[in-house]
């Protein structure tokens, strides 16, 4: 009643909530003599059930165990070659080292307790196997236990192609060798004009070609790399300026190269777009923004061992963005879009790097 005397009116989510607690808490189940009674398995078959729960409950602990193993040794690992490669020049990279090893302590540490928290819940279950007592509840339980079985997020221990922050002292030390890659004048747009070495490409606005050829690209500003991989780790840098709009990444060499295509993993494409100052996507299998980046040189890694395509700021050796090459068989080229010139300084041509 409130204060006025009136009775109240019953709140129904209240019902809701004891609906709730009771399915999270057998004990507090109350069957009333007038309902039919939730059919029981023989003693012999809930008991079979529980033995199954509880050896499906140590197989889950046991892949903790392994998972947690692993996670070490690859830390392990991980110091060990950070460890190596820092050997000579550590005087000048302690702080990028130290660096380093907190992002990947921090890692396992989020990794270390995403599993405590998963054995916790174990726990809970093995405790409530034991006092199941229907089939209903054990089903519960199966499809908890189901989803604990999913594996976790691995730590990745992998050391990227830029491997160090570097110094001119020692670029020679720490640079990877570049491919030798080189733009495709058969694949550029015809308002494309290229240096005498095939290293830089820039927008002409005056067609050079009366008409284009049927291997390039048209209406896109579009041209490719050469040569093309189909297996490897391959690495190259672009020199991209101060350019305010430009497309670096791969495409199948099968790609449609008449009409208007999306750019996106359907259609054959994994690239990096600027489109504006500090405005950049990643286009692959999604479209990601990507902000916090004004880089002037690109570092493209292609690894098809492990199908995943790495943009880096070369300068910096900082991670822009990384994608998936999943399920792609065929032969990748480089692709480039020196972008349309709005301002003066994109003018300036777009650059492989030697």
């Amino acid at each position: 009643m409130d204060t006025t005397g009136n009775t109240l009116p019953k709140v129904p989510h209240q019902d809701h909530e004891t609906k709730s607690d009771t399915l999270t808490n057998p004990t507090r189940i109350k069957i009333k003599q007038t309902v039919p009674d939730v059919p029981k398995l023989p003693i012999s078959n809930i008991r079979q059930e529980l033995i199954n729960m509880q050896m499906l409950s140590w197989h889950i602990v046991s892949n903790i165990h392994n998972t947690i193993t692993m996670i070490q040794k690859n830390h392990a690992q991980y110091l060990s070659s950070l460890s190596n490669t820092y050997r000579d020049c550590h005087r000048l990279l302690e702080i990028d080292e130290e660096i380093r090893v907190a992002k990947n302590r921090k890692q396992e540490d989020q990794a270390m307790q995403r599993l405590e928290e998963k054995t916790l819940q174990l726990v809970h279950l093995m405790e409530q196997i034991k006092s199941s007592k229907t089939m209903d509840q054990l089903s519960v339980i199966e499809d908890k236990l189901r989803a604990l079985e999913k594996p976790d997020e691995e730590i990745d221990t992998d050391v990227p192609p830029v491997q160090l922050r570097t110094s001119k002292q020692m670029v020679h030390m720490v640079k990877p060798v570049p491919e030798q890659i080189q733009f495709d004048p058969q694949s550029a747009h015809p308002n494309l004009v290229l240096s005498p070495d095939f290293k830089q490409v820039r927008f002409e606005p005056t067609l050079k070609i009366p008409k284009g050829t049927p291997q390039c690209f048209e209406p896109g500003l579009y041209i490719l790399g050469t040569p093309g991989f189909k297996s490897g780790r391959h690495y190259w840098e672009v020199n991209v300026g101060n350019k305010s709009n430009w497309i670096i990444g791969v495409v199948k060499e099968s790609v449609e190269r008449k009409g208007i295509w999306e750019l996106n993993s359907s259609n054959g494409y994994w690239v990096l777009r600027k489109h504006a100052d500090n405005v950049y996507y990643g286009i692959g299998n999604t479209c990601e923004i990507i902000c916090n980046f004004s880089p002037m040189r690109i570092g493209v890694c292609m690894d098809l061992f492990k199908s995943q395509l790495v943009f880096y700021d070369a300068s910096t050796t900082d991670v822009i963005h990384q994608m998936s090459l999943c399920f792609v068989k065929e032969t990748l080229h480089p692709f480039f879009c020196p972008g349309v010139p709005m301002r003066e300084d994109d003018w300036c041509p777009l650059t492989i790097c030697v």
